[in-house]
């Protein structure tokens, strides 16, 4: 039977417990939210955010008018320009101003190491261009860069040319979904850059099927759990993986004597000295060729096509504009006839001037990859903070991008904005340092030779757009945009 005495002893303990687990909970909180750090002078405002996830959610979440840079502007509003997070597993340390942005990306001091998310590496391979980090990485940077920089890209426009007439030949009298019509053809002219093999029908049909699976995964959590993006874009991946391994292999085979049906196009194969690379002191291996071969064409696949969509979503909504690089291109092509010459060529690009001026605005309003990451490899010392080491440090490109004070009204589209070469410390579509990205005149050529086949050859009317835009892991457009094209030699 209770006593008073013993109700009262009771209480007691309940009421120590429940102090206890108080203190409990607020100290494991202080912890999560400075991180173990005690006093070292981190930018002390900023949130990590709940346990674990911290702040990934929301920006995983960023979409349609909640953009990136909004998220972005709230915290520095309530927090300053640098500012604390926990982001894809890591605290981390954002730096948003132009100076902090450099900082980040040059490595000044070489105190840091890549800031891939987890995801990414564990989805594209440990042996990605991702993932690979110090002697390693420089050596398949280069291979790969050497190759997609315009002096290569030059020898390969006649056929990026034939991929890109044969691929439009069916739009006339047709209503398409233009953004994954591009992402077909931009495949296909990808396909032929890294493997000399214009794919075409099953193979690139599959591949191109689980491309949207794939980048599903390089923000996402890296949690292996039947539902979530990173379960599907880990097993889409190795899905992609199973069908290009086996020619991989046979142009492996080919190259030293062995016989496929790849053995001529192993003569055309651009990167036959990837075999020659070592990897951790031993040769490499079949997959790890195949991840550092597909993981550009899988992440590339997607944001040339999304620059191509969006620039005819900007001119169709500004018919002006549409009007002036339609001329422009018309006095390329009569140019071109004049020669008896057809293709589009390298040296034409610089003829396209307001198209190169609507293709620079594309990619500042949109910023397709919103920024770059590194982690800290010692505690860094920067403008009286100490990041820690082992901290993530995000340096966005949008916020750059949409300054009023270097691109006034920075929400309009205005190609004339870029009637001068843009600021390389202030146009950072591609980011900047030993990691800027290997498809930047890929994507240029690429992305000017689609505009210029579409505008020569069509006109149209837009039957839906009800897409709007998601902006990580890079921006694209999601639902659709539907355009009903016609060819202008049918043309009253």
């Amino acid at each position: 039977m209770w006593t008073e005495e013993s109700t009262n002893a009771v209480q007691q303990i309940v009421t120590t417990l429940s102090v206890f687990c108080i203190v409990f909970v607020i100290r494991a909180w202080w912890n999560w939210q400075t991180a173990g750090l005690g006093l070292k002078s981190i930018p002390s405002k900023g949130s990590l955010g709940w346990p674990i996830v911290g702040e990934s959610l929301s920006v995983i979440g960023c979409t349609g008018d909640f953009t990136f840079e909004r998220w972005l502007r709230e915290r520095i509003q309530k927090y300053g320009p640098m500012f604390k997070s926990h982001l894809f597993l890591k605290p981390s340390i954002l730096m948003t101003t132009a100076e902090e942005v450099k900082f980040v990306l040059e490595d000044p001091h070489k105190q840091m190491r890549n800031g891939a998310p987890e995801s990414l590496k564990r989805i594209f391979g440990s042996t990605s261009i991702f993932a690979l980090e110090g002697e390693e990485h420089r050596h398949v940077y280069k291979i790969l860069n050497d190759s997609i920089l315009m002096p290569e890209l030059k020898k390969k426009t006649s056929e990026f040319n034939r991929i890109m007439r044969h691929s439009l030949s069916s739009w006339d009298g047709n209503t398409l979904d233009i953004l994954g019509a591009m992402q077909t053809i931009i495949f296909k002219l990808m396909t032929f850059n890294f493997f000399g093999i214009p794919w075409e029908g099953e193979i690139a049909d599959r591949i191109a099927s689980l491309l949207d699976t794939v980048v599903l995964g390089p923000t996402c959590l890296p949690f292996y759990f039947p539902g979530t993006d990173f379960y599907k874009a880990s097993n889409a991946k190795r899905k992609v993986t199973e069908i290009v391994l086996p020619i991989i292999r046979q142009l492996r085979s080919a190259e030293t004597g062995g016989t496929s049906k790849y053995a001529s196009s192993a003569e055309k194969f651009p990167y036959q000295n990837l075999f020659d690379v070592k990897l951790n002191g031993k040769e490499i291996s079949d997959t790890a060729v195949c991840d550092i071969l597909m993981s550009p064409i899988l992440t590339g696949g997607q944001g040339p096509g999304t620059v191509v969509g969006l620039a005819i979503y900007h001119l169709t909504n500004n018919p002006s504009m549409l009007q002036k690089a339609q001329a422009e291109v018309d006095q390329v092509r009569k140019q071109k006839e004049e020669l008896g010459e057809t293709d589009l060529s390298v040296s034409d690009l610089k003829d396209l001037k307001y198209l190169n001026q609507v293709y620079n605005e594309v990619l500042r309003i949109s910023t397709i990859v919103p920024g770059g990451g590194r982690v800290a490899l010692s505690d860094i010392h920067f403008n009286g903070h100490v990041i820690p080491k082992g901290w993530f440090m995000l340096a966005p490109f949008v916020l750059i991008h949409m300054d009023p004070e270097l691109y006034p009204e920075p929400s309009k589209f205005d190609p004339d904005r870029f009637e001068t070469p843009p600021n390389p410390g202030k146009f950072l579509p591609f980011g900047r340092g030993y990691r800027t990205c290997v498809g930047r005149d890929f994507t240029r050529l690429v992305v000017l030779m689609a505009l210029y086949h579409i505008l020569s050859n069509f006109t149209w009317d837009v039957v839906s757009c009800s897409g709007k835009l998601k902006y990580l892991p890079f921006v694209k457009m999601i639902g659709e945009f539907q355009l009903s094209f016609r060819s202008r030699t049918h043309l009253p």
